[in-house]
């Protein structure tokens, strides 16, 4: 199946103070919009085609009520006065054909959903999603988004997003803790077909970690015994935890809202 990563969803306690944070260290997050049928608002940082989004509840009673979205059933589960990185999702340009691969392999598909939101501008944004039925105790797996327009007629529109002042900043990998690396790379390539590397030892994270490619941000799993895997693994379970950008003009590492990126030159 052709996939490619699209976004990284934060589970922000306050996504208009992540972006005023953010901003000073150079990224250029923006207003994004309100989810008007599940009391949510976010705010949102481009990096091309890919990018991350700060997900915020609006309207908490709403929001409760929420039955055929996943994502708000799980941020508003795991809202903190913290935050932390909560789900990715994957895009793909033809969603019933997705739908029918992924039944194939006889796993539960929740949808497709429609999405909609009102920008800044006054333009309408509309996409459908879906959702793999799964254990949010483990990483939960991505869904899945086709939007409203094509590649061609977003790349134009995201350009001048993607700007950013800490650099040409370009989404590199995403590391998510898990508890056991091996199943974690075999459950996930089987379902979404997609590669693996070798696993190796990260002495920075002291984990064991292994690489899954995938077009517009790399997935890195860890697993380990101490340090920030094991922190995350006890405070959130199986969550991404880092992201990882290249082409920075300087070299750091910040946690905003409990969620960490390294900056690479």
């Amino acid at each position: 199946m052709h996939l490619s990563f699209d976004h990284l969803v934060h589970f922000s306690p306050d996504p208009i103070k992540a972006q005023k944070e953010l901003n000073e260290y150079g990224i250029n997050v923006v207003k994004g919009g309100i989810h008007e049928k599940w009391g949510t608002f976010n705010t949102l940082a481009y990096f091309n085609l890919s990018y991350i989004e700060w997900l915020g509840i609006r309207d908490i009673a709403l929001a409760q009520t929420v039955t055929d979205n996943d994502l708000i059933q799980q941020l508003v589960n795991e809202h903190t006065p913290v935050g932390h990185f909560g789900r990715f999702a994957f895009r793909t340009d033809d969603m019933d054909l997705l739908i029918k691969e992924l039944e194939s392999k006889n796993v539960t598909v929740k949808g497709p959903v429609a999405g909609s939101r009102q920008t800044n501008d006054g333009e309408r944004l509309q996409w459908k999603m879906c959702f793999i039925e799964t254990d949010h105790d483990s990483l939960p797996l991505p869904f899945f988004i086709e939007w409203g327009e094509t590649e061609e007629k977003r790349k134009p529109k995201l350009a001048a997003l993607s700007s950013h002042q800490a650099g040409q900043l370009q989404l590199k990998n995403i590391y998510c803790a898990v508890h056991n690396l091996e199943e974690s790379i075999s459950k996930w390539t089987k379902l979404l077909d997609i590669q693996s590397a070798q696993s190796y030892k990260d002495s920075l994270l002291d984990a064991r970690c292994q690489k899954l490619y995938v077009n517009g941000g790399n997935l890195i799993f860890c697993s380990g015994t101490q340090g920030v895997v094991h922190d995350t693994l006890k405070k959130v379970g199986e969550r991404p935890f880092l992201v990882e950008l290249d082409h920075a003009l300087t070299p750091q590492q910040i946690t905003v809202q409990g969620a960490s990126f390294k900056f690479n030159k």
